[in-house]
């Protein structure tokens, strides 16, 4: 019953990342024009005719509700019938103990076909798209759920275009970000147990390690493009690491685990985190795989700054 086309298991995408949603549908439509087959959108808000681009029909969970609806009416028919007229009947106002009593269980029928519909209907859902109890979201950019839109084709199926003139096509729709080979991750991971995923499941990915002094543990430090492009933004602009290492864990917000990641990245100082601009925060988050805006909620900035005058 479970749609295992929808599943993102151990696939590799190409990913284009907008900020609108009119950039999006017409990004569909160009590619479709182009006979490039798209695995699937998804965004934190329903997109008009978005599911007809797709090419989505109309869907069959009305026919289950029928028959969970009738499954209900015929429930409550027996159970009526079965206790007025088979177990216990009982001669009330001189009416006759047989199916001319009919009458009288429609409250009964209507309430068990309504509830058995409702039911019926939420747990073929829940089914049909896997979203059973204890399932880890699968996520192909963590601003998916927040504010940006991502448009994703399966790396696995041929296409009329090439991986690069898809991702030159999807720039040119205005996509904030394009990546040739993005596999899913979930948010129940770490940042650091995240970003080590991510790059155990990426192509061409070399994988270094770093020891820091008066620190014994090993940091993994990403190396391919994408992540290349961000670390470089970050080191621009924070600097390199010079000096006393402070413990960023006086920092609210900031655990024992995203400090070994930050670490392994090059940060290390208060005086770093002070001089974080949008863009540094925009990367971090796009390589640690961090909550979007959580970094501007809790103020890193300013508590940097008021410890180093402590």
């Amino acid at each position: 019953m479970i749609d295992k086309s929808i599943l993102l298991d151990n696939k590799k995408f190409t990913v284009g990342i907008f900020d609108d949603s009119d950039k999006l549908l017409h990004a569909v439509h160009t590619l479709q024009k182009k006979g490039v087959k798209i695995f699937d959108c998804y965004t934190p808000f329903p997109v008009h005719h978005l599911d007809k681009a797709l090419g989505y029909t109309r869907t069959n969970l009305t026919i289950g509700a029928f028959l969970c609806g009738m499954l209900g009416s015929l429930t409550g028919f027996t159970l009526a019938y079965y206790m007025n007229v088979v177990d216990w009947p009982m001669i009330i106002g001189g009416k006759p103990q047989d199916i001319s009593v009919f009458t009288s269980f429609i409250p009964v029928i209507f309430e068990l076909t309504i509830l058995f519909t409702a039911f019926g209907m939420v747990i073929m859902f829940f089914a049909r798209s896997r979203m059973i109890h204890g399932i880890k979201e699968d996520l192909l950019s963590r601003r998916q759920t927040d504010d940006h839109l991502v448009l994703a084709i399966d790396n696995s199926e041929e296409q009329s275009l090439s991986n690069e003139e898809i991702q030159s096509l999807l720039v040119n729709e205005g996509a904030l970000e394009v990546d040739g080979c993005r596999q899913a991750f979930n948010t129940s991971l770490t940042g650091e147990e995240a970003l080590a995923l991510n790059l155990s499941n990426s192509e061409n990915i070399a994988i270094e390690t770093m020891t820091i002094e008066n620190d014994n543990s090993a940091v993994i430090n990403p190396n391919d493009e994408t992540n290349a492009n961000f670390l470089n933004i970050i080191k621009s602009t924070l600097g390199e690491f010079s000096g006393t290492k402070d413990d960023l864990k006086q920092i609210n917000g900031i655990g024992p685990k995203y400090e070994q990641t930050l670490n392994s990245i090059g940060i290390f100082t208060f005086e770093q985190v002070s001089r974080m601009t949008q863009d540094v925060i925009k990367a971090l988050e796009e390589i640690t795989n961090y909550f979007p805006g959580k970094i501007e909620r809790e103020d890193w900035i300013s508590q940097a700054k008021q410890l180093m005058t402590n």
